[in-house]
Parts: structure tokens; C-alpha cells; sequence
């Protein structure tokens, strides 16, 4: 008599199989994110390239960089350089659909201030269902029509670099409140030929991602501990969006609390801390990446700036004609 004999798993074989698989679904699913991450991270330093392309053919027509903003009175005249640059980035249209002669944060600008920009956003920051400010920040900013939610951009312009910020990395005082950066703020643009540092040598934007909300390092949600009117709110006081005038950072410096250094008109300062990037995001360099944050050369070229970089170094990145000229890639 012969007999059938069954082939089949047992269950302990069974059981060590799924934990085999469970390993290394484990070990693998952090190499996915960090492809993923990696992916990002190359379309936001394509973004920055793209606005790099953009101001160097605004600087061919015009002969000058865009200045950060335009804030003129009597009459207004009000514009951000990435508003300025926006025929330049195949965006005419929405160029022609703002009006120069109102306030960036007018009603009658909304159809186009709101209209979000992909190439403005970085894809590691958070998408377009960020928080929305309390109806009492948007009153206490001049915005009394209502909430809306402005184009986003996680990019700001290196408009200046303040004393503190010296202090802060261990340099002499300025002995005044601070040296200008290469996108310095308006109405006048800076010529390339007075970026005596060299324009590969300086980062003339950044990275401040995830405004208009709040973020401390380890890319968390807080309470913005500043003086001002978004004290103790979840929100930047500014930066808002890419038609914000007020978008671009004047370089003070932090704690890791998100606590900044300041710096008064006479130059006298207050130093907290020596963090440089990535602690706040209020008008400061801040990067959903790790490690550190991405910046636009004046070349066109873009390099990432590490968190461990020395903060002379990155002093002498972030100013056009210091004669602070560093030979280290970032």
C-alpha cells in the first residue's frame, strides 16, 4: 500500500517567513524614504535653478539683480522680486494680472497674489494645506477683507546680514546694524559687477520653507515665541507668500528655541544663540531636508549649506563684498 504524502509549510516555517519578510520590509522602507527625500530635495534645488535662470535673464534686460522688494509711497508701488521675476519664469500672464499700484496685500490683487506657483514650493515642505492664520493676524497685518490664502513660497531672498549674526559666529562687530546681501532690499538692484566676493562665492536666496506657519528644528509646529504681532501664534509674522514684499531674510540668527538675535539701527546687539538655520523659520533659512538648507548662487549654480557648516563660513556666503571670499564648497 502506498501512501500520498503532503507538501506544505508548517506553521513555525510560515510564522519565520512573515518575520523575514518583516525585516526586511523594515530595513527597506527607510531606504525608500530617504529615495524619496533624495528626489525632493533634487526638484527643489531644480526650483531654485529655475529662479536662478530667471534673475540672471533679469539682470540681462535690466542690468541689475531684482531688489528683495519694492515698497514705494505716494504714490504705492509695491512688488517682491519673484513677482518681478515672473515673465522670467513663463508666468506673463500672472505678471499682468497684478497691479504695482495697489499693496501687494490688496483686495483688488488677491486673484493673482493667491494663485499658487509650483516652482516656488518645495516639495519636502508642506503641501498647499498649511494652516490658516486667525482672522485677528490677518486684521493686525492690514488684511481686512477677509483670510485669504496667498501663493505660497518656501524661498526667500538674502536681503542683508545683521551684526548679531557676526557676533553670533565668533567675527568683530560690524559696528553698525548690517552689511548688505546680494539681493538687497529696493527700489535700486544690485549690479553683478559689485558682487566683489564672486558670484559663485555668494548665496543670494534660500530656503525658509513652510511659511506662513511656524516651525522650530526638528521641523515642529510651535509657538512663534518672537515679539510682534504673531507672538505666541503658530505663524511667521511674514513671508506669507511669493508677492510678500517682506518675504526675504535679513540674517540675525537664533537659539534653538526659535528665540532670534537682534540687532537695533546703531548695531548694538543681543545674541541668544549660534544657530544659523533650520531652529526658526521666521525670516530666517529653514529646509524640510536634513542636514541643512539649499542656496542660489549668483552664478545660477546651487549648492546645500550644511547645519555644521562654521558660521563665518556661512557669513561669507550669505554677503556680496565683505571680502570674506571662502574657497569651501557648501
Amino acid at each position: 500500500m502506498r501512501l500520498n504524502k503532503r507538501t506544505g509549510f508548517t506553521l513555525v516555517e510560515l510564522l519565520v517567513v512573515i518575520a523575514i519578510i518583516g525585516v526586511l520590509v523594515g530595513l527597506l522602507l527607510p531606504a525608500v524614504q530617504a529615495a524619496r527625500e533624495a528626489a525632493r530635495r533634487m526638484q527643489c534645488g531644480n526650483n531654485m535653478r529655475q529662479m536662478g535662470l530667471a534673475l540672471l535673464n533679469y539682470e540681462s534686460a535690466y542690468k541689475v539683480l531684482p531688489p528683495s522688494r519694492i515698497a514705494l509711497s505716494n504714490p504705492t508701488f509695491e512688488q517682491s522680486w519673484q513677482k518681478m521675476i515672473l515673465p522670467f519664469m513663463e508666468q506673463t500672464p500672472l505678471y499682468n494680472l497684478y497691479n504695482h499700484n495697489l499693496s501687494w496685500a490688496h483686495q483688488a490683487n488677491v486673484p493673482a497674489t493667491t494663485q499658487m506657483i509650483p516652482s516656488y514650493m518645495c516639495p519636502s515642505a508642506p503641501g498647499v494645506d498649511r494652516d490658516l492664520p486667525p482672522v485677528a493676524l490677518y486684521t493686525a497685518l492690514g488684511i481686512n477683507y477677509g483670510t485669504p490664502v496667498f501663493g505660497f513660497s518656501d524661498y526667500g531672498s538674502i536681503n542683508a546680514v545683521r551684526n548679531a549674526f557676526f557676533v553670533s559666529a565668533g567675527l568683530p562687530s560690524l559696528g553698525r546694524r548690517e552689511v548688505m546681501g546680494g539681493m538687497a532690499r529696493g527700489p535700486k538692484g544690485v549690479k553683478l559687477s559689485t558682487i566683489t566676493d564672486g558670484t559663485s562665492n555668494t548665496v543670494i536666496v534660500a530656503e525658509g520653507a513652510g511659511r506662513p506657519n511656524f516651525f522650530l528644528n526638528g521641523r515642529r509646529k510651535s509657538a512663534n515665541p518672537g515679539s510682534g504681532v504673531a507672538s505666541g501664534l503658530q505663524f511667521t509674522k511674514d513671508g506669507w507668500g511669493w508677492a510678500d514684499i517682506n518675504g526675504g531674510f535679513s540674517i540675525d540668527g537664533s537659539n534653538i528655541l526659535g528665540v532670534q538675535n537682534s540687532t537695533t539701527s546703531s548695531g548694538a546687539v543681543t545674541v541668544v544663540g549660534q544657530c544659523a538655520m533650520n531652529c526658526t523659520n521666521d525670516s530666517e533659512m529653514y529646509s524640510f531636508h536634513t542636514g541643512g538648507v539649499q542656496g542660489l548662487r549668483a552664478d545660477g549654480s546651487v549648492g546645500f549649506m550644511s547645519e555644521n557648516t562654521a558660521g563665518s563660513v556661512i557669513v561669507a556666503f550669505l554677503t556680496r563684498d565683505n571680502g570674506d571670499i571662502t574657497s569651501e564648497d557648501n
